[in-house]
Order: C-alpha cells, then sequence, then structure tokens
C-alpha cells in the first residue's frame, strides 16, 4: 500500500496509524511529525505567501477565489513516479489545501491506473474519529484505526468528566470567543466550538458544525468574551503572539474586554486547532485547562499544543 496524502491533517493520521514508512508523498504543508518533512512533495501553493501580513493573506486569497484561479498545483510527473494506491484529499477548505476535484483531474490525467482516492470533509470531532477509521480501513489496518478513535475518545471523556460539575444553560457557563484570523476578524468553525463546548464553555458567535465567518470588532465589544482563544490558521507561536500584539491590542476597546480584564486571552499555536486529525484532542484538552485550571489541572501534557497568555 503506497499512500498519498494531500493535506497535513491526514498525514497526521497516517502517521497515527504506524502507517508513515508507507506515505510515499504529502502536500507543502505536512510538518507533522517532523519526519514527513523529508517526504516527497506533491502539492505546493502557486504563490509562497507565508511572510506576508494577515492582510495581505486574506486579499490574496479573496482575489484567487473571485477570479476562479487555484491557490495549490500538483507536480503530476512526481504523482505518476509515486504510483500511490491510495491518495487522500478533501473538501472542506480551499485555503488550507488543494481541493478534491483538482486531485481526480490530475490523477486521471497522469495516471494509467484507477488509485483510491478517499476525500474527507469533517464538520464535527465525531466526524474526524469516522475519518481516521476510513483511512486506517482504506489503508487495511481497520483494526488499528478503532484502537486509536477509542484511545482519543477515552481522552475526550476524561474532559468531559471533568467539568461535568459545571452549570449547563444558556449563559450559565463562561462566554467563549476563538479567533481564526485576525486582519480581517474571524471566528472558527466546525469542530472548534463544539470543543469549547466539550471543555465547559460556551462559544455564542460561532455555530457547532458550521462554516467561520468574519466578525466586526463591534460585535466582538457587545459579545464582551470572558475567555478570548487567539488561534491564527497556520501560524507558528511566535507569528500568533506577534500578530495579536499588532492587531488586536491596538484596537478601541480591547482593555475593557473582560477577557483582558480578567487576563484570560490565550494564545494557541495556529497550526493544529485547524487540523482535523488526532492533535484535535490536545486542543480540546488546552481549552479545557485554560478555562478551568481547578477541574482539569494537567490534562494538557503534550507539547505540540502551546499555550500562552497575552
Amino acid at each position: 500500500m503506497r499512500i498519498c496524502s494531500l493535506l497535513p491533517s491526514a498525514t497526521e493520521i497516517v502517521y497515527a496509524l504506524g502507517l508513515g514508512d508507507r506515505l510515499v508523498g504529502v502536500s507543502h504543508a505536512c510538518d507533522y511529525p517532523d519526519d514527513a518533512a523529508a517526504k516527497p512533495v506533491v502539492s505546493r501553493s502557486v504563490r509562497q505567501i507565508t511572510h506576508l501580513s494577515s492582510e495581505e493573506i486574506d486579499g490574496i486569497v479573496r482575489q484567487a477565489r473571485a477570479n476562479g484561479n487555484p491557490l495549490y498545483w500538483i507536480d503530476g510527473g512526481l504523482l505518476r513516479e509515486l504510483k500511490p494506491d491510495l491518495i487522500i484529499t478533501q473538501e472542506l477548505c480551499e485555503v488550507c489545501a488543494i481541493d478534491s476535484g483538482s486531485v481526480f483531474e490530475t490523477a486521471a490525467k497522469v495516471l494509467d491506473y484507477q488509485p483510491e482516492i478517499l476525500t474527507i470533509r469533517p464538520n464535527r470531532v465525531a466526524d474526524i474519529f469516522q475519518n481516521v477509521r476510513n483511512i486506517a480501513s482504506a489503508a487495511g489496518v481497520a483494526q488499528r484505526g478503532q484502537e486509536l478513535t477509542e484511545s482519543l475518545e477515552r481522552r475526550v471523556q476524561a474532559v468531559v468528566d471533568g467539568v461535568a460539575s459545571m452549570p449547563i444553560g444558556e449563559g450559565a457557563r463562561p462566554r467563549v470567543l476563538c479567533l481564526d484570523w485576525l486582519d480581517p476578524l474571524r471566528n472558527t468553525g466546525q469542530w472548534v466550538p463544539e470543543l469549547v463546548e466539550l471543555a465547559g464553555g460556551e462559544e455564542g458567535l460561532a455555530v457547532k458544525g458550521g462554516p467561520s465567518r468574519e466578525l466586526t470588532w463591534d460585535e466582538i465589544v457587545d459579545y464582551a468574551p470572558e475567555y478570548l482563544m487567539v488561534m491564527p490558521c497556520a501560524f507558528d507561536p511566535d507569528r500568533v503572539r506577534q500578530e495579536a500584539l499588532e492587531k488586536l491590542t491596538k484596537l478601541e476597546g480591547w482593555y475593557d474586554l473582560p477577557a483582558v480584564q480578567m487576563d484570560q486571552v490565550f494564545l494557541f499555536d495556529g497550526r493544529i486547532p485547524t487540523r482535523h486529525g488526532p492533535r484535535v484532542v490536545d486542543v480540546l484538552e488546552g481549552l479545557a485547562e485554560a478555562m478551568n485550571p481547578h477541574r482539569v489541572a494537567g490534562i494538557s501534557v503534550y507539547e505540540v499544543l502551546v499555550k500562552d497568555r497575552l
């Protein structure tokens, strides 16, 4: 079984299943675990944008969408050379990874055989766990997938049990806001609002399983979050801190937010929360410990999740 993963989340799942030796190709963004960086890179970004500001990156993405231009391309010659039996792609976010349509089109053009192409599109935590099982099954190691998801589910339940004594009902839990982008301001979507709820908070500006959206600063001020989780997509911890200092602390009324006044602004490694792989549970544990240190102290022990206050 020769596997090609075209998104970081799937690459993390493949390694978690013990199949790293079968991984013959990855995307340019696959950086975890470290061994993934040594794999042949099959998909690349049309333009190098990591050095640009949040506003500049957003402008490029908007322009590409408006003009119908791709953000990524596949090295068809390399794909032909690698001869994958299984290609894993996605239909969730064209900003984060190449879309499944391009994968099917390229494979049909350059391969003289039909590989299995597995497309994943999770919206909730249960979908992520099902994708783990689906990838394991497609790779011929279904039992490993079941064992991995069961271990992840046990960790989720430990968090739920830890915060079980918290009150339930609208307004009973602390108001939480998770920011997925800082210029323009965007909240998180899909599984992150669900993680907040599992961790004991309430994400009143987001929808569980729904898409992220742009927010106005007035919305945030009116919402008055008691916890603010800053996790701009794909940014490393240093970049997260830099962007937060430059973009958030200069906003009018920043120091009046309850989260700021109570020293409850937390910075997360932005490369992790938006990935729908095993480390989604690390994010849950980090959220839980940030909001409930007296209930779940020490539950977040994974260094891959970097937490810090602003």
